[in-house]
């Protein structure tokens, strides 16, 4: 394949020349600048090369968007997806076919709105509790910080675990491995080897591990990588113990993902295989707990240098608590500033700076002959900015465009933190949910101080995780805390006794 693509080279839009591992470190440690810098060299087409990878085309115009979106299954091959860490190979995103529909079937169904408002005040509690256990003067990175709340909430919506030892156990094994397959070894490995080469190397050493019996207890290795493998032996012996334990019990009243996976058949009538529901958990918990992570980091960045905007989401929140009489977390997830606000931060840093298919097949573009084996790519990123969509304030942090009246409303090939199409995430209005509800309460009870805080200063972008967060993350420092009542009807916002810091 990859010598057919060679040949071929000359139907590819043009880009940067030079070396692969190049073009990939400048991705990984600047994609938003990057991306732009390419957009503006060679416009609505471009390709990059990484290695051990076939081509990058990157397409930045809303008509070509739709082309990709519009892709049949049998044109894409999504276990070709360039994640460069071991989630397991048999998750619904790497599934293509009828493998791919039949899990969609098991995975989305608890993930519908009817389901996802049952468990909004169960999110609404663990978020709050988080916030109670903050201190004045407390400094924390937001990306881990907010990892650390969103891992319990995954936790939650995947098996029902709500705190307890079996929950703490998941998280601190789960927090680990991510630490331990994203940090800047596994980085610059992966990007040396090709992220998809990569992820089926650490996916076979872990099936080596199972099947010689491992605990995942041997973290001291000298090969980096095998760290990573030794936290998914445990997480997945976790997992198994738990499957085995689920199918045991046939307990049908349990509706948490985990025990409904345990329950599903493949269309013979077979239970699905244990490796297959361990992969699947693993993409629920990443996905549900990465994401939010680092949309909500670039979120806190705005957020520090707009503190009128951040006021204005506070006392949105509160008249929405006055006119419901507490926290009612439905209608704070239909809070129109609220939402612009956050529609706003995921349109001009989207932590996903593109939507990603691996081409089967060779597909007609704008004069181009792309050949199978092709990345074509949805840029997110430049399409959120481009001026000719957004208008001439396309790169100002401006919520209030996504309300006002005869303006210009996005569809969806000009607007797609989620991806879209057929393959658009199935966890999005978890995401959204979730984001919604853990910001009111931020803007609610909290406030923070930054060395970003009013000023121009940014930080660059660095790869967590196939997530685009802020290099370093978002270092912030806790100066005031609110208590959980205030603003209900029986006590006044002004009487309510906040923890501060002075002068903050």
């Amino acid at each position: 394949m990859l010598s057919k693509l060679h040949a071929n080279a000359s139907q590819l839009p043009p880009g940067p020349s030079g070396l692969k591992f190049v073009n990939a470190m400048k991705m990984g440690m600047g994609a938003f600048d990057y991306l732009w810098e390419n957009f503006s060299k060679y416009g609505d087409l471009f390709t990059l090369q990484f290695p051990g990878m076939t081509p990058f085309v990157w397409m930045n115009r809303p008509d070509l968007v739709q082309k990709i979106f519009n892709l049949k299954p049998e044109q894409i091959d999504a276990s070709k997806l360039p994640i460069p860490i071991d989630i397991g190979v048999r998750m619904t995103g790497f599934l293509n076919g009828a493998e791919h529909m039949l899990s969609r079937k098991i995975v989305v169904p608890p993930l519908i709105a009817g389901r996802l408002q049952a468990r909004a005040g169960i999110m609404h509690e663990i978020i709050s509790e988080h916030i109670n256990h903050l201190q004045v003067g407390e400094e924390f990175n937001t990306p881990r910080k907010i990892g650390d709340i969103t891992m319990d909430i995954a936790i939650y919506t995947l098996m029902g675990l709500r705190g307890g030892a079996r929950a703490a156990a998941y998280k601190e094994v789960m927090l680990n491995w991510v630490g331990a397959a994203t940090n800047n070894t596994m980085f610059t490995i992966g990007t040396l080897y090709g992220p998809y080469r990569w992820r089926e190397y650490l996916n076979e050493k872990y099936l080596e591990e199972i099947a010689e019996g491992s605990t995942g207890t041997g973290k001291h290795r000298l090969l980096p990588w095998m760290k990573s493998v030794d936290y998914k032996v445990e997480l997945g012996n976790m997992f198994r113990e738990d499957i085995r334990r689920t199918r045991a019990e046939n307990d049908s009243k349990r509706t948490d993902m985990f025990s409904v996976m345990c329950r599903a058949t493949y269309e013979d009538g077979t239970l699905l295989d244990e490796e297959r529901i361990i992969s699947e958990a693993m993409g629920i918990l990443v996905g549900g707990h990465e994401t939010s992570a680092a949309t909500s980091a670039w979120h806190m960045l705005w957020m520090l240098k707009r503190p009128d905007v951040y006021k204005k989401c506070r006392e949105e929140v509160l008249a929405c608590i006055q006119q419901h009489g507490g926290f009612n977390p439905l209608a704070i997830c239909e809070l129109p500033y609220c939402n612009a606000v956050l529609n706003e931060s995921m349109r001009l840093t989207p932590s996903a700076v593109g939507t990603l298919r691996y081409l089967t097949c060779d597909l007609e573009v704008d004069g181009y002959t792309l050949p199978a084996g092709t990345n074509v790519l949805a840029g997110a990123y430049v399409i959120h900015r481009r001026k000719d969509i957004w208008g001439a304030d396309a790169e100002e942090f401006r919520p209030e465009r996504w309300l006002e009246e005869g303006r210009f409303k996005p569809g969806p090939f000009e607007f797609f933190p989620f991806g879209g199409g057929r393959r658009a995430c199935v966890g999005s209005n978890h995401a959204k949910q979730q984001l919604r509800i853990l910001w009111a309460e931020f803007y609610r009870r909290v406030s923070f101080s930054s060395r970003y805080s009013n000023n121009d200063v940014w930080p660059g972008q660095q790869q967590v995780s196939g997530q685009t967060e802020p290099t370093g993350g978002v270092p912030v420092r806790v100066t005031r805390i609110l208590p959980a009542n205030t603003g209900y009807p029986e006590i006044q916002t002004e009487a309510a006794a906040p923890k501060e810091v002075a002068n903050a």
